[in-house]
């Protein structure tokens, strides 16, 4: 019995000691033994680099993908993590009923795809294709002289780009979608307020964007993405589902892609607009479209289709840019930190700031500002 009671006594001492060191092991952000985000490589062009390397303390994003697998964080489907311009954190999620995501799974961005219509118009304007942020809107669409009111005759470009132009979002998205003729649709809707005073966030403002782009170059917004974005980034798996009534490619939203590959758009952005060597966009439209150009909602601003935000950690404001889309899809930039991070989620939510803001706040943040 003696001897019995000593070889308990021995476990137990043995598995408190283990636990211990596996508790240090994590307090000082050593790997865990199980997956903690460690991305793969898939030859995409990525390079790839742990936590720790790039200044992250790795227990802090250990937990919060063990927090979303456990449920008491927010559901999402994927997580990845850029710094330096290397891959330090990808993460997917799988939920009953819900098909399987990996590296390899394209994931709609929803309304992510209005910050790449903006890159489009940027590249536009460096090829003279546009020459004015500032001419009438009815410049482009002479064939809809008949809808032109001395309000409207205000409309320009760039209030389409900043969602200030006027136009009744209230109603006009969902038919925009369907009509036969979307442009004419969009254009006759009732202006709600004067254009230029006011965000209003409307998606048939971006689908005009799309029109203007397709009549000064010749090509839907899926092609020209494809040929002026994508294929300078090594972006080759994509689905561009979305049709207008007019069987167009929709502008606003309809684009898929994989994360990885949602991280590359977001780190085109943080390389104002070049990419190995090669300037895609121009550098200047870079900073001119995601800097704040009208106040927007919930403490947020908006550049070209790009949103604004800050986040406060520890008594430092971090400010971010960052292309969202319902579901709470979001590619956010933090210059000030280099790094890029992309959240995708499929689960049906009408949020497109909580709750992913709120993993970013919690424990992307302070995994690099409290290391």
């Amino acid at each position: 019995m003696k001897v019995r009671a000593a070889a308990i006594r021995l476990m137990v001492i043995s598995t408190t000691l283990s636990l211990i060191l596996f508790m240090v092991e994590f307090a000082i952000g050593a790997e865990p033994p199980h997956d903690c985000g460690k991305p793969s490589d898939i030859h995409d062009g990525w390079r790839i680099s742990s936590p720790e390397q790039q200044g992250f303390d790795a227990a802090l994003l250990c937990a919060m993908g063990k927090g979303v697998i456990d449920g008491k964080l927010s559901n999402v489907d994927s997580i990845v993590v850029v710094r330096h311009g290397v891959l330090v954190y990808e993460r997917y999620f799988d939920y009953p009923n819900h098909p399987p995501f990996d590296a390899t799974t394209k994931h709609t961005g929803n309304s992510m795809a209005k910050s790449v219509v903006s890159l489009l118009v940027g590249i536009a304007m460096d090829r003279g294709l546009i020459r004015d942020l500032d001419a009438p809107i009815f410049s482009y669409f002479p064939e809809y002289a008949n809808l032109r009111t001395q309000e409207k005759d205000r409309i320009t470009l760039r209030n389409l780009l900043t969602m200030s132009a006027g136009l009744n979002a209230s109603v006009s998205h969902p038919i925009v979608r369907d009509d036969l003729d979307p442009y004419r649709y969009a254009l006759e809707l009732n202006l709600a307020r004067a254009p230029g005073t006011s965000f209003d966030y409307n998606s048939s403002e971006t689908e005009l964007i799309g029109a203007v782009l397709q009549k000064v170059s010749g090509k839907t917004v899926d092609i020209l993405a494809r040929e002026n974005i994508f294929m300078p980034l090594g972006i080759n798996d994509i689905d561009w589902y979305g049709h207008l009534g007019n069987s167009v490619p929709t502008s606003s939203t309809g684009l898929s892609l994989r994360p990885r590959d949602w991280a590359k758009i977001g780190q085109l952005v943080l390389n104002r607009g070049a990419w190995e060597g090669k300037q895609i966009v121009p550098a200047s439209w870079i900073a001119q479209s995601t800097a704040e150009q009208i106040k927007a909602q919930k403490r947020l601003s908006y550049g070209f289709q790009w949103w604004r935000g800050r986040s406060q950690i520890e008594g430092r404001v971090v400010e971010w840019t960052a292309a969202m889309g319902v579901n709470s899809q979001k590619i956010v930039i933090i210059p000030e930190l280099d790094m890029i991070v992309v959240f995708n989620a499929s689960l049906e939510s009408v949020q497109m700031i909580a709750p992913e803001i709120e993993l970013l706040d919690k424990y992307v943040l302070p995994a690099i500002l409290e290391h």
